[in-house]
């Protein structure tokens, strides 16, 4: 255990010392301060914590009682989430969509949840929510490339008929 110890402490002082938010330049800084506002609460305050009052992760895992590599994991999805073409979609357009579609994409979308996580958070069954991302990725597919022909579904068994 002591080893273990040493380790997250040497890895926690390592990190510190090549912390690339300095290399970092200022726009993509604002960039993800901008965009934070649209995550949730959580992670909205990590980033803020790393981003704008320049604490490293071994710092807010301290005062937030969580492992630092917890924290670089869960600001790094944050932001890759943020980057991602269909979050920024679906900040957009959400709020035209019917109100369970609309919670739906945004806890896949901008909390990151999984389909299981989604309908359990949002009480609903698993085949609903797939239904709706479903859904939310095609208009996502037909607003990026509008002249592209609406797709089949995708079918993965052969209709047969059976002789009797």
């Amino acid at each position: 255990m002591r080893e273990k110890s040493y380790q997250a402490d040497w890895l926690d002082q390592v990190s510190s010392s090549i912390d690339l938010r300095k290399s970092r330049s200022h726009a993509l800084t604002e960039h993800i301060l901008t965009r934070s506002h649209l995550l949730p609460k959580r992670e909205r305050h990590l980033i803020n914590a790393m981003y704008n009052e320049g604490k490293s992760a071994a710092e807010i895992a301290r005062i937030g009682d969580l492992d630092p590599r917890q924290v670089r994991r869960l600001i790094k999805n944050a932001i890759t989430r943020m980057h991602d073409p269909l979050f920024v979609f679906v900040v957009k357009s959400s709020n035209s969509w019917s109100p369970t579609r609309r919670k739906i994409a945004r806890s896949l979308f901008q909390s990151g949840r999984s389909i299981r996580a989604t309908a359990e958070h949002l009480s609903l069954k698993v085949h609903q929510v797939r239904h709706h991302r479903a859904a939310v990725l095609e208009q996502f597919r037909n607003q990026s490339n509008p002249t592209a022909p609406a797709r089949a579904p995708d079918r993965n068994w052969k209709h047969t008929t059976h002789k009797h």
